[in-house]
Parts: C-alpha cells; structure tokens; sequence
C-alpha cells in the first residue's frame, strides 16, 4: 500500500457515520442526480451488462449498489481504506448476481494490481489526493482500463477562478445556509474533515493531467455546484 496515500486519505468520514448517512439521504452533495448520470453512462456503454468494474473508495456502497443491481456487471472489485464501510458494502452488495470482490486498500495500490476494467468508478475520492497523486491515478488508471473501457469520476472540484481557500470559504458557507438537516456539532465536524482531508482541483487541471496520459475526456460532464461527473475514455 502506498503510505503517502494511506496518510492523505485514511477513510475517517466512516468514523462520522451518522452524520456520513445524513448528507447521502439528504442529498446535500447532490448524489441523486450524479449517481442518475453514472447509471445513464453505464447504460448507454454497457447495454448488455458484460463489464468488469472496479469501484474505488467504495464506501458502504449505499448510493451505488441499486444502480448495479439494475445494470449488473460480469465482476465487482471494490476498494476502501474503512473496514467499517467494507463490511455495510458486503452486505449491500450481496444481491448482486456477479463476483464480489472487496479489498482493504488505497485507490493507486488498487490500480497497480496487474487487473484491467472495462469500467474504472470512483466517487468523491480523488479529492483527497495530492495535485501529484491525482496525476498519478489518471496514469494509472489509463494502464487499468481495458480497451472500450470508461473512467467515471464523480467529485468535488474548484471554480477555475478559485483558490482553496476561496474554495473552502465559499463551501463553508453553502453548508452554513443550507446543510439544514445537520446540528452544530455536525457541522463542525465535517468543516474539520474538509478542511484537514479536501484539496479539490478545478475542472481545467484534471482534465491536463488526463490528457497527458491519453485518456480523453467525453462530452457531457455533469456539474451541480462543485460536484461534477467527469468521463474519460483511452484514446
């Protein structure tokens, strides 16, 4: 496993669980409206469901899971460094009519294991990475996907005209005026997670370092706020 990484990203949302679970079915961070945009993908790719998946920083795989049901996979591989979110994964997962892998481990270890996917998943993980290890998932992730094959990435990203600081200004007070779901306590709670563990990227530098390992990025990118659908193919 790679420390480096281990260390950006140690999974520690999973340690906030109510508070986790009140923002996906709240829908603060818009998941409904990504996870329909990740499921019309997969559709319009994969009609006939034949298509390996690896699924990185899977979490308890609450949001994806029935999208999967509806338009299952040959395989499932997922990956987490939580080994709580692993076992709420184990068990959404278990109806699905495919293999289930799951695996304790960091999303560039995961894309060094010698596998290639026909779809490469990974929603609201990458912006944990440092901008160089970002570099280094799009790279690996090009070596990952298998010919036809798709990355799609959902998460958070910065205006081009923003700093992180103005970034994490801007979002603080979006969550103030309209997280209303949240006490207090929970509130600070995740403003100390996203400030200790986010370093989102704007849209612009993604899709270089993209580039720049021949993944081509595909028309039709999703944003609600700082949250985006990005899909990317191997030229």
């Amino acid at each position: 496993m790679d420390a480096h990484v281990t260390n950006a990203y140690s999974g520690e949302i999973f340690d906030l669980w109510d508070t986790y679970k009140k923002v996906v079915v709240e829908d603060f961070m818009f998941h409904a409206a990504l996870s329909q945009e990740v499921e019309r993908a997969l559709g319009a790719r994969f009609r006939g469901g034949d298509f390996s998946l690896l699924d990185l920083g899977c979490g308890d795989a609450h949001v994806f899971a029935p999208i999967l049901r509806r338009i299952p996979p040959a395989s499932y591989k997922g990956v987490d460094l939580s080994d709580t979110a692993l076992a709420l994964a184990a068990e959404n997962l278990k109806s699905l009519p495919c293999p289930v892998r799951l695996a304790h481990s960091d999303m560039l270890s995961a894309l060094s294991d010698g596998g290639t996917y026909d779809v490469i998943h990974s929603s609201f993980v990458l912006h944990h990475l440092s901008t160089e290890d970002k570099a280094e998932f799009f790279r690996r992730a090009s070596h990952a996907l298998a010919p036809g094959g798709v990355l799609l990435l959902v998460d958070t990203m910065r205006e081009e005209d923003e700093t992180r600081e103005d970034y994490l200004k801007h979002y603080f007070d979006w969550i103030e005026n309209d997280w209303t779901g949240l006490s207090r306590a929970e509130k600070e709670a995740v403003y100390e997670h996203i400030s200790t563990s986010d370093f989102p990227e704007p849209l612009s530098l993604l899709d270089r370092q993209a580039r720049e390992v021949d993944l081509k990025r595909l028309s039709g990118e999703v944003p609600h706020r700082w949250h985006h659908l990005m899909r990317f193919e191997r030229v």
